[in-house]
């Protein structure tokens, strides 16, 4: 019951999130090897992530159907939402579907909303940054709408200086 409800209060939040941003330029302040740090000034507050792309995408699609990759770390809009970790597939996903996170063995799940998915929880996200932090590596894999299987692998190199960063732009 209680992942049911931050379930919905995470959707809550990020749709409410989203029809509060303008259209601000996002401003990339750094890039630590695989890890970009950015800053947008938003009508909600300042918004601050860290994001990486994959250096590996793995999966039987048509490598011209899928769009934009991405693993994200954000701080904002306001100082309520900290440290959510969510994924960008670049594909609608499955409905209903789980997504499988691994840092070098350490496995979580995410569930699914369109084409990102995130954690159960502050707790669950507090896990994969501390993972991530430790880590070398980050794998991500989740099944399209159409049923294919995708792995994305993701470089962790840079993400400590990268998330430290973000904890001093966006306390």
């Amino acid at each position: 019951m209680f992942k049911k409800i931050v379930v919905f209060l995470k959707i809550i939040v990020i749709c409410l999130s989203a029809t509060k941003l303008s259209a601000s330029e996002k401003v990339q302040l750094e890039k630590f090897n695989d890890w970009s740090v950015l800053r947008q000034e938003t009508d909600a507050g300042r918004l601050c992530y860290i994001t990486s792309e994959p250096i590996e995408k793995k999966g039987d699609y048509k490598k011209s159907n899928r769009g934009e990759t991405r693993v994200f770390v954000t701080h904002g809009p306001g100082k309520a939402e900290r440290d959510v970790v969510s994924i960008v597939a670049g594909y609608i996903f499955e409905k209903q579907s789980e997504v499988e996170l691994n840092v070098d063995g350490m496995k979580q799940t995410f569930f699914t909303l369109e084409d990102r998915a995130w954690s159960f929880g502050q707790d669950e996200d507090r896990k994969i940054i501390r993972n991530m932090k430790r880590g070398n590596k980050l794998t991500v894999k989740g099944v399209s709408s159409r049923g294919n299987a995708t792995i994305d692998v993701y470089s962790l190199s840079g993400f400590t200086k990268a998330k430290q960063m973000l904890d001093k732009i966006c306390p």
